[in-house]
């Protein structure tokens, strides 16, 4: 059995998790014309991409590109997340049902899944609505299941799992 308490200690702490703020500059959350906005029957990831329904509920693994690129947000981290593992010691899932906080624009930290290329600050984000994963630099011949988002790199490189700095800005 593997034990879910802290086991050791780093001098300097994580910067932070996927999902997170990464700046207090201006943000834009997203709005649903049902003034819900809730996790779908399959759940939703934190620090991932996700759709915006019609009907106000959100998709993180959609299967196939939005009808809108307005309908892409960012999911943000603030505690929503519920552990539903048994005797795990984290959850990065919102259950079906539960609120979701969706972003169209801001600062934020994600996961680099995927890496294509050597990126650079300013490189693209994209989002495999296939998979999920959230992919640094333009893929060489993007499948359908890809869509770029409003998203840029801010680091000033990236490799895959590393957790990086995205923001609608590209500054």
């Amino acid at each position: 059995m593997t034990n879910a308490f802290q086991q050791q200690v780093y001098i300097n702490p994580a910067q932070a998790l996927p999902g997170d703020f990464a700046s207090s500059n201006p943000m834009i959350y997203k709005l649903s014309i049902t003034g819900k906005m809730v996790a779908d029957s399959s759940g939703v990831t934190i620090g991932k991409f996700a759709e915006l329904n019609a009907a106000g509920t959100v998709t993180s693994v959609p299967g196939a590109a939005p009808s809108a690129a307005s309908r892409i947000g960012f999911v943000h981290r603030e505690m929503n997340g519920q552990i539903s593992t048994f005797l795990a010691d984290h959850g990065y899932s919102i259950l079906p049902g539960q609120p979701v906080s969706l972003w169209g624009s801001g600062d934020f930290f994600a996961s680099a899944d995927v890496v294509t290329g050597t990126p650079s600050r300013g490189a693209q984000i994209w989002w495999d609505t296939l998979t999920g994963n959230t992919i640094v630099g333009a893929p060489g011949s993007p499948p359908a299941t890809t869509v770029q988002t409003p998203f840029y790199l801010i680091d000033e490189t990236a490799t895959t799992g590393q957790t990086i700095t995205i923001s609608s800005t590209n500054a």
